[in-house]
């Protein structure tokens, strides 16, 4: 007899993932019977320096939620779990490493066995906080990220700095949908490299 744990995964391929975002009840259906491997990038958020979440951007939707939380044992935990809870801590982090004077801290890498995350801290206003399937190697993709974030906020710069004003808010939404594509295609990268 299996156990739980013995499960046989499902890797989301970009077949797959193409589906889910087509159709997201499928996906609860579907992540409530099997079990998945995370995708190479899971998506990200931007957050301001006080911890707010500015933009959330998955892979699909659903994604970020459900990769983080599907290893939480614990009911009331899994139900009480909330994502805009990371910011504030990762954004902590940050002021401490300040207080400490670590000069020039770039990013934070924090990894599981289920899942990593990785914070880039490089601008000014902004922390980056990427969620990743605990194998895959951001490093190759690093200058290729670096150079998305800064050519967004090069280009949105008045939008960015206005972000809490209503008028902002479609902006939002374009980034959002733009930066799905963007992880889609990193994404087929990385696959596309593996084969």
């Amino acid at each position: 007899m299996k156990e739980a744990n013995d499960e046989s995964k499902v890797e989301i391929t970009s077949e797959l993932m193409d589906f889910f975002h087509k159709d997201k009840n499928w996906f609860k259906l579907a992540s409530k019977s099997l079990s998945f491997t995370a995708p190479p990038i899971i998506g990200f958020f931007i957050a301001d320096k006080n911890g707010t979440i500015i933009l959330m951007c998955e892979l699909f939707e659903g994604a970020l939620e459900y990769f983080i939380k599907r290893d939480i044992k614990d009911d009331n935990k899994k139900i009480n779990f909330d994502i805009e809870l990371i910011p504030p801590f990762i954004c902590a982090l940050e002021s401490f490493s300040d207080q400490i004077c670590i000069q020039n801290l770039a990013e934070l890498k924090l990894k599981g066995t289920n899942i990593k995350i990785h914070t880039v801290f490089c601008f000014s206003q902004y922390t980056i906080t990427f969620f990743l399937n605990p194998f895959f190697k951001i490093k190759p993709f690093e200058n290729m990220i670096y150079e998305y974030f800064f050519k967004l906020f090069k280009k949105h710069k008045t939008e960015f700095e206005n972000i809490y004003q209503p008028s902002s808010r479609d902006l939002i939404s374009q980034v959002e949908l733009k930066g799905r594509g963007w992880l889609r295609d990193l994404t087929y990268q990385q696959l596309s490299e593996k084969n």
